[in-house]
């Protein structure tokens, strides 16, 4: 295994959620207030908090003393003097993500802020991990091509947006709960209109966690370089039970298209900064992205 050297390293911190309650109620008397009847709450959420701050200054003091450390919502590569060659994201899988869709062609390593409260499953290290691989150099660590998803979306006004490159997955749903999402939907010589509870399509990274174990599948979890994605029809519906959707759960090797019947709207990576409305008659083109996320993970 080659040896890496990075010069140019960026670490990406989340705010705790003690520090946005903190932020959201004003004082801690006024936070301890709101939570006086969930005290064993509170408790678990402080120290958690803390938790993380000694992972932080973990790797501050010991892991990478030259770096620069920055909260999400001041990460910003376009604005670096210098090309970044390696991006840490130093939080849970949700703020991994964030940062992913911002990385380029840097290479990114996922640090799990606090291992005692969440499992993180995109996440390859935890501090004290991270710490040991960067003592020897990433001698024990491999660099992992994940797939990504493009989509485009065509609007009935003649306007059109790409949306950034899904890590996990795509959630194309009605952008009210409580109604039924319809859509067309076609592929390769395939075309059908489907009314369900949302259309997921998920890459590799996408398919373990909650996607793995939430409804009977065809497909079991892929690889996150694997050169196809998988679509699934959450609670399909229909009057007829006989009925069979060709399109309802399939890989697909190619172009997907989805056209929208309902006021809608496609989430990237269940990300509420990455939502793009899907209005009637929008039209949403999904591919493989040409371009790799580049994620380093231990042997």
């Amino acid at each position: 295994m080659a040896l890496r050297k990075y010069k140019n390293v960026v670490v990406v911190f989340k705010r705790t959620k003690y520090e946005l309650d903190l932020e959201t109620y004003g004082s801690l008397q006024a936070y301890k207030d709101v939570t006086r009847h969930k005290e064993e709450v509170f408790q678990r959420t402080l120290e958690s908090h803390q938790r993380q701050i000694q992972s932080r200054s973990y790797l501050k003091e010991k892991v990478f003393p030259n770096a620069t450390f920055v909260f999400r919502e001041n990460f910003d590569p376009i604005q670096s003097t210098e090309p970044i060659d390696l991006i840490v994201s130093h939080g849970g899988d949700n703020h991994f993500t964030y940062v992913a869709h911002q990385t380029g062609k840097a290479h990114l390593i996922g640090c799990n802020s606090d291992p005692q409260s969440s499992v993180g499953a995109l996440l390859g290290f935890t501090a004290e991990e991270l710490g040991e691989a960067v003592k020897k150099n990433f001698e024990n660590t491999k660099l992992e091509e994940w797939s990504l998803l493009e989509t485009e979306i065509h609007y009935p006004n003649g306007t059109r947006t790409t949306t950034v490159p899904a890590i996990c997955e795509l959630s194309i749903r009605n952008s009210s709960p409580d109604l039924t999402s319809r859509y067309w939907i076609s592929y390769q010589k395939l075309r059908e209109e489907q009314k369900c509870s949302g259309l997921l399509v998920y890459t590799g990274a996408g398919s373990t966690g909650w996607i793995s174990s939430c409804f009977p599948k065809k497909f079991a979890p892929f690889s996150k370089h694997e050169s196809f994605f998988h679509v699934y029809a959450r609670e399909i519906r229909t009057k007829q039970p006989e009925t069979e959707f060709s399109l309802a759960d399939f890989r697909a090797l190619g172009e997907v298209e989805v056209i929208s019947e309902m006021n809608g709207g496609i989430a990237v990576d269940s990300l509420t900064e990455r939502h793009y409305p899907f209005p009637p008659y929008a039209k949403a083109t999904i591919r493989l992205s040409p371009e790799k996320l580049f994620v380093l993970v231990p042997l």
